[in-house]
């Protein structure tokens, strides 16, 4: 009987050596990231007039070679998961937001929004429009919404006109608070301009995103911005500005490409006499030549913002020049453009055309 125990102890020890010892030696499986790539980007939803207004955001993530599409008309608030408690609006509806000095929702009604448009005037432009947006640059800090407080009667109200900016239908405006929910959390109380009540919701944040999207119609997107490390750049129409002779104003473009600045991708801008010269010194530029731009890349959301492209004169994609972009992790690639369907560039308008590749360090 002992020899039997015995035996059946070593069995046991003997078993949990291997496993521990095949635990030990399996290997850490990990995934290279991509080598490159020539794709395009699908922002068309085929409900569209034209390319100009396509209805996509279209992420993209060069280390996976993977694209997420969000809808724009599908979402209206981005709340952040960060340590600040911010609320950004749809800058790709062209959505604009007035806080009151009252707290009281019930006490909002329609007389609350005479006079406001809340909107981008595109026939004339004004810069004092600028107040009704978030900050074009994409600050944490440049929120219309302030700051999201912790003395919850600090926290005002808000009338959002959610934007009908590049083909969205108009939508009735929204009365809006936000609460803090605890330490990690937002509460939201809202309701149609005309309505004597409100909605609440309850988001958590998610420290794998940088925000987490709301529809007023659907709650919050399962589908919506990618996880913070997983996209680099996104092309997109939105709210940006441009100069009418008397300043900046805030406008609506199409075609812009945005970079993951709060994940401190970085971009830098080649720029060649022509397009044979740029098609030259892309495919020769390597690691030598990223070492010697190493203090020159840029971050900010817009550093490539509408440079790839021209729409007047329509000549479409700018063959002349290419982007360096490093990402999270990173990894530099070269990117160029090669179409986007005006003028002559041979593209499809909402679906433009661009090339990669990793450049090996």
């Amino acid at each position: 009987m002992l020899n039997t125990q015995k035996l059946q102890a070593l069995v046991i020890i003997s078993m949990f050596l291997f496993a521990s010892c095949k635990k030990d030696q399996d290997p850490i499986i990990i995934v290279p990231p991509s080598t490159g790539s020539t794709l395009v980007l699908n922002g068309l939803t085929g409900t569209e007039m034209s390319g100009a207004t396509a209805g996509n955001t279209v992420y993209l993530d060069l280390s996976s070679n993977t694209t997420t599409n969000v809808t724009r008309a599908n979402w209206d608030l981005a709340f952040y998961c960060g340590n600040e408690f911010r609320v950004a609006l749809n800058n790709t509806s062209g959505a604009g937001a007035k806080v009151l000095s009252i707290n009281d929702l019930s006490a909002v009604n329609a007389a609350d929004t005479i006079g406001l448009t809340l909107a981008v005037n595109h026939a004339a432009p004004v810069p004092a429009d600028f107040a009704y947006f978030d900050h074009i640059d994409g600050a944490i800090t440049g929120t219309v919404i302030p700051e999201i407080s912790a003395t919850g009667a600090n926290n005002n109200v808000v009338i959002i006109n959610r934007g009908a900016g590049g083909g969205i239908a108009e939508r009735p405006w929204i009365k809006l608070r936000v609460l803090r929910n605890g330490a990690n959390g937002y509460t939201i109380q809202y309701a149609g301009i005309l309505s004597s009540t409100y909605q609440t919701v309850h988001i958590a944040k998610d420290e794998a995103y940088h925000y987490l999207l709301f529809s007023f119609d659907n709650g919050v997107l399962n589908n919506g911005q990618p996880r913070k490390n997983a996209w680099d750049l996104a092309w997109t129409y939105s709210l940006y500005q441009t100069n009418f002779g008397g300043g900046m104003v805030p406008y609506n473009f199409s075609d812009l490409i945005e970079t993951n600045h709060l994940s401190n991708v970085q971009v830098k801008e080649k720029i060649y006499a022509d397009a044979n010269a740029a098609t030259a010194a892309y495919t020769a530029f390597n690691k030598d030549s990223v070492n010697a731009l190493a203090n020159a890349t840029a971050t900010g959301k817009w550093v490539i913002a509408g440079k790839w492209r021209s729409t007047q004169p329509a000549t479409g994609a700018k063959l002349d020049r290419f982007y360096l972009i490093k990402d999270a992790n990173g990894n530099n690639y070269k990117l160029r453009c090669l179409s986007m369907g005006v003028g002559a560039d041979g593209g499809t308008r909402g679906k433009p055309k661009f090339q990669y590749e990793l450049i090996t360090m």
